[in-house]
């Protein structure tokens, strides 16, 4: 336990301390850590398979960090499904932390089988940090359906 806060409080300080890196370091060394642990303690493996847990822990801890951004979107998505007016309109979102950013615009609005639909655009782009290294950028068209109950269902999309 010692060791593992040791990693945790040196992580924070080879990071310098910047918020915009620290998350995703800190997801990185834990996903390590847990890795290591995992193939050395309860499955008594050897060092190179310890090694390969490590770094595949490192890979998923990262993922974290992008996630949150995933989540952003999508809660911005339904948001403006639910809130916007019935013409056109357009919501953007930005991470001032990471540079991430995301958009939705409702291109259309109509009524069919007595279901409000939406005909949307969304677009994001995500910058991955280390070991992910690189930018996302996804964009997709489609259509978006209300149930009964008030929750969205997808009915067709294309993504480019």
């Amino acid at each position: 336990m010692i060791r593992l806060t040791i990693l945790i409080i040196l992580a924070y300080y080879i990071s310098g301390c910047s918020m915009n890196t620290v998350k995703s370091h800190l997801g990185t060394a834990g996903g390590a850590v847990a890795g290591y642990t995992t193939c050395a303690g309860l499955l008594q493996a050897n060092m190179p398979i310890s090694a390969a847990c490590s770094v595949v822990g490192a890979v998923w801890g990262a993922k974290f960090y992008y996630k949150n951004d995933m989540n952003t979107h999508t809660a911005i998505f339904v948001d403006t499904l639910n809130t916007a007016p019935g013409k056109r309109s357009h919501t953007s979102w930005g991470n001032s932390a990471n540079g991430n950013w995301g958009s939705i615009t409702i291109n259309r609005t109509y009524v069919k089988n007595s279901a409000r639909c939406r005909e949307y655009t969304s677009v994001i782009s995500v910058e991955h940090s280390w070991p992910m290294n690189g930018i996302s950028r996804e964009s997709e068209t489609g259509t978006a359906c209300q149930l009964p109950d008030g929750r969205w269902t997808i009915k067709e999309s294309t993504n480019s």
